[in-house]
């Protein structure tokens, strides 16, 4: 029996990078698409517990499951598991921006569809890509070659299929370079704790009102980390999500702490 694919992201339908793995993916698996019908990146893992979903399936010459909502990337994930049967696993991405460092991971839609498929007990990959700044939340088409960004990301599927995800292990965070150069490789690395430097800038509108705008500058990645791996050393970051992250030692931590 052909594994089955869930596709999820959290930028809508027509996004190159996203539409180009479909395509490569599609050669060798059978694929299914639940995604939002537009941009909802920053959206984490939050969930539609109070609005209606609106689900429309689109015409697809090679896929008979593709669906967009009016919902929150993770409850593509939620919707899947209702709707599609026999899925082997989730893959959130190609997304144009790279989710390095938990700062990012814990803001981003795209890890929280996959960290939802994690939460119904699915192995999940979350693949991202670094762009420039035009293309984090605008889905501006490039011409970019996602042949090789492809290989790696089925690579890497083969592998889950083959072996399923590491014990304690909830999902996997892929981020490719802006550049993918001939030699550059996969490395395992630790999430950096923070990568942007984030403020509120004060502006005027043309009517003269206040409004704010949040806005981030990269800070110096740490020597090591998945963000030095990618931005300086220009390889691929493969780390591991871990949803239960608490350790003994913490609770022990606490519990001296409170005996103060």
């Amino acid at each position: 029996m052909m594994t089955k694919i869930c596709l999820v992201n959290d930028d809508g339908p027509k996004i190159t990078g996203f539409m180009k793995l479909v395509e490569a993916l599609s050669k060798e698996y059978e694929l299914a698409i639940v995604v939002p019908d537009g941009q909802r990146s920053a959206t984490s893992k939050s969930l539609s517990l109070n609005n209606p979903l609106r689900i429309t399936k689109i015409q697809h010459a090679n896929i008979e499951e593709f669906y967009n909502h009016s919902g929150t990337p993770a409850d593509s994930a939620l919707i899947a598991d209702a709707m599609i049967d026999d899925i082997d696993i989730f893959v959130s991405g190609i997304n144009p921006g790279a989710n390095l460092g938990y700062q990012s991971i814990m803001t981003s839609g795209t890890l929280g569809a996959a960290l939802e498929a994690a939460f119904l007990g699915y192995p999940a990959l979350a693949v991202s890509e670094v762009v420039g700044s035009k293309e984090w939340f605008s889905g501006i088409e490039n011409n970019r070659d996602y042949s090789k960004i492809c290989e790696h990301v089925i690579q890497i599927i083969n592998t889950i299929i083959a072996k399923g995800i590491p014990t304690g292990i909830d999902a996997l965070n892929l981020n490719f370079p802006k550049v993918l150069k001939k030699d550059s490789f996969i490395v395992i690395t630790r999430p950096t704790r923070i990568r942007m430097k984030n403020d509120i800038e004060n502006r005027v509108d043309p009517n003269g009102n206040e409004y704010y705008w949040i806005r981030g500058e990269e800070s110096e990645p740490t020597h090591g980390s998945d963000a030095f791996e990618v931005l300086v050393n220009g390889n691929i970051s493969l780390s591991p999500m871990i949803i239960e992250s608490v350790r003994d030692d913490n609770l022990e931590e606490l519990k001296r702490f409170m005996e103060i």
